[in-house]
């Protein structure tokens, strides 16, 4: 699997190669952008000279500017976890991310055994799990593809931690009205 490459985003910490230090990112140019313009994704100048951003050491006000993003190394490792959910709901090569997910929650900590892991639980809305008061095979076979592989996406990512992935029913909201 091709390791997945994310933008960087403003307020994100990062760590760089070039520079010593924590720092956060104030600026990403250019800004929003997935996909390099006709004519520079094989140019490996146009692909490197502008993608920079603008960081700002933590604790200081020193600013480093036209920083190259292939330098940035992450510091928090669920933003990568985020960061490739967030990916996933793009619809990249055709991927369906599932409607029936409404939100999903990303902790970090360490698992029964000790290990440092990453827990990301997919919340689904309870009714499209159930028909007549059943859960639907279909439904749950379907949702178990869709756990699997995004399992096998945050594996491709080479994290340091052990990765679990599971779903749950939302919880319902109530609704009072004054």
């Amino acid at each position: 699997m091709v390791p997945l490459k994310f933008d960087p985003f403003v307020g994100q910490e990062v760590l760089t190669g070039e520079f010593p230090g924590l720092f956060q990112v104030v600026g990403v140019q250019p800004p929003n952008r997935t996909t390099m313009p006709p004519g520079l994704e094989n140019n490996p100048i146009g692909a490197e000279g502008g993608r920079t951003v603008v960081l700002k050491r933590v604790g200081s006000d020193s600013i480093v500017r036209n920083v190259r993003w292939a330098s940035l190394q992450y510091v928090d490792e669920a933003g990568q976890v985020r960061h490739a959910i967030e990916w996933l709901k793009t619809n990249p090569e055709n991927r369906q991310f599932p409607d029936y997910i409404v939100d999903y929650e990303i902790e970090t900590g360490s698992d029964h055994a000790g290990n440092p892991s990453i827990f990301v639980r997919f919340l689904v809305d309870p009714d499209y799990l159930y028909e007549n008061g059943h859960a639907s095979k279909e439904k749950i076979a379907a949702l178990n593809e869709f756990v699997f592989e995004v399992q096998q996406i945050l594996l491709g990512l080479g994290l340091d931690r052990w990765t679990y992935v599971r779903s749950a029913e939302a919880q319902r909201t109530l609704d009072v009205a004054s």
